[in-house]
């Protein structure tokens, strides 16, 4: 193979990589190809976004830019509005492999989150798995699509879900073989300067089976023989391919992972808390005051049924024990009044948002179904900081909250104000926030369960705030480490490497203490902002796209 069909840079990524597990596994001698890359390069922890979510975690690292400059913060926007938009289509950042082949580099990119629908780059683009499914939507240009088809057949997009964990190791093994044969079959056909290709397995197998298989913040403890090693070791091998394969000597290699992973095992209902104190309401799908009124009676017998299991589980456990199966049953079923359950925006004064103790207050003239006037939010906000900093963990009595933060503390830009208004920093990662509409699937009664904070056995898999980032090559220190990085500083580390400007309102830094050579000396050049993007909010799902997407992130337990 010519040295021409090799990348200058190729960057792979490893979607949910958390740094104090990958470490430990490096230690233990389980990942010998990332351990290799490190000890010639450098590495370390890398921050996610806050929250550390996976839409603003991937399109920071592509844009180089905060939530605030780029518009995007979730899978679903906080407006309470469905998801008709992809992620892609709501992005109002341009990335760094748009500017990359607009500069004259040839570039591609192959299975990243939050790139559907795909842009037109110099060489392709190819979805992740938030497009609607295999289907030639999928690649930009058409011939991309035909490439990857050709050589690894059609696949399922995610086949995983929390709801059926041991799953099927096969399909294991075949999503780490894709992105390794699909690069081999597509770098191939449209050879490339620049190329990224992204690894998933490990953040689903983390949502699936990390609570089963680790202690909460003890990676050590990590079960030897269990799904999530064997995910990081199948990565870990595919990795080793990929560098022998695509990776010269002159080829600076980059990995990243857009957040990390962890066990939570306290739940904290939000919802459940701000129903209580009158700041969110409920009302039914349908049928009027007749259907909420039929919603209010069901929801009264749901939670009377769970207050008798729960009395029932606490002075006759071995009873409980045996009528298990039977109340999983009857849970489920008294459990459907959820399906008819939606927030009554019009008697909602704030809502929280998604896993990670965020909170939107529904403002009038800014907010679809806003009652709250702008002159009330600053002290409606600190009324909303105090009963979250006053939640205590019913087994430990500390705080779970240790401060809350503000919008403009967290975010800046002309697409803030799309964001939570709030987010509460938790004291520690082993608490799962569920909350507005979030979870209910997974968590049948979750509303109306007795206390707003309880103990979560087994414990769940959930996302950390430190990812891991390595840099390897000719232009990189041996041996450094990467002490104080984020994933807002790739975009600026890559294009300072390849020796392109980086535009004055970037918000990460270039990783100039681990470069070597001339790129450790040369002050980075900077240059005007990147124009926005354009179409931005076009290439809307159909209803059945919606509901396909829809569908798969309930099964990660996103939705």
């Amino acid at each position: 193979m010519s040295q021409d069909m090799k990348p200058r840079l190729l960057v792979i990524g490893i979607d949910g990589a958390d740094y104090l597990l990958t470490r430990h596994l490096m230690a233990e001698g389980a990942l010998p190809n990332l351990s290799a890359l490190a000890e010639r390069g450098a590495w370390g922890p890398c921050r996610s976004t806050t929250p550390p979510t996976t839409p603003p975690a991937w399109t920071t690292i592509m844009t180089g830019k905060n939530p605030g400059k780029h518009g995007v913060y979730d899978f679903l926007p906080m407006s309470g509005e469905a998801m008709e938009t992809p992620i892609a289509a709501r992005r109002r950042a341009t990335t760094i492999w748009r500017a990359l082949s607009d500069a004259g580099l040839r570039v591609g990119t192959f299975n990243l989150p939050a790139t559907y629908p795909p842009e037109p780059l110099s060489r392709f683009q190819v979805a992740g798995f938030d497009a609607p499914g295999f289907e030639a939507s999928l690649g930009r240009p058409s011939e991309a699509f035909d490439v990857l088809r050709d050589a690894v057949g059609e696949y399922e997009l995610c086949p995983f879900s929390i709801q059926d964990p041991d799953g099927d190791r096969d399909a294991l093994v075949r999503h780490a073989d894709i992105p390794l044969i699909g690069t081999d079959a597509l770098l191939r056909a449209f050879p490339c300067d620049v190329y990224m290709v992204s690894f998933q397995i490990v953040d689903w197998v983390h949502h699936g089976h990390l609570g089963r298989e680790m202690a909460p913040m003890a990676p050590g403890d990590l079960l030897p023989d269990g799904h999530v090693i064997e995910a990081y070791r199948l990565v870990d091998d595919r990795v080793g391919a990929l560098l022998a394969r695509w990776a010269e000597d002159d080829t600076t290699v980059i990995v990243i992972s857009d957040h990390g992973g962890t066990a939570a095992d306290r739940l904290v209902n939000l919802e459940k808390l701000f129903l209580e104190a009158g700041l969110l309401a409920y009302t039914s799908r349908g049928d009027g005051e007749a259907g909420a009124a039929n919603l209010a009676g069901r929801r009264s017998r749901a939670a009377g049924a769970l207050r008798i299991w729960l009395g029932l589980k606490r002075l006759l456990p071995v009873a409980a024990r045996a009528l298990g199966p039977l109340a999983r049953r009857l849970r489920s079923r008294f459990a459907s009044y959820q399906q008819d359950v939606a927030i009554d925006w019009s008697r909602t004064r704030a809502a929280p948002w998604g896993k990670y103790a965020q909170v939107r207050i529904n403002i009038a003239g800014r907010d679809p179904h806003g009652i709250v006037a702008p002159g009330e939010v600053g002290e409606l906000a600190d009324d909303i900081s105090d009963l979250l900093l006053s939640l205590r963990d019913p087994v430990t009595g500390e705080a779970i909250y240790r401060q809350v933060r503000r919008n403009e503390e967290l975010y800046s830009g002309p697409f803030s104000a799309l964001g939570p208004d709030l987010y509460a920093v938790p004291t520690q990662e082993r608490y799962l926030t569920v909350s507005a509409r979030s979870g209910m699937a997974e968590l049948p009664l979750i509303d109306v369960q007795p206390e707003p904070v309880v103990a979560l056995d087994p414990a769940w898999g959930v996302h950390s705030s430190l990812g891991i980032i390595m840099l390897a090559g000719p232009l990189v220190r041996a041996t450094a480490r990467v002490a104080d990085a984020s994933v807002a500083d790739f975009a600026p580390t890559a294009l300072h490497l390849l020796g392109q400007p980086l535009p004055d309102d970037l918000d990460g830094r270039p990783l100039t203490e681990v470069l070597a050579g001339e790129p450790a000396g040369r002050e980075p050049a900077t240059c005007a902002p990147w124009p926005e993007p354009e179409g931005v909010g076009e290439g809307g799902y159909s209803t059945a796209e919606r509901e396909a997407v829809e569908r798969r992130l309930r099964n990660l337990g996103y939705m």
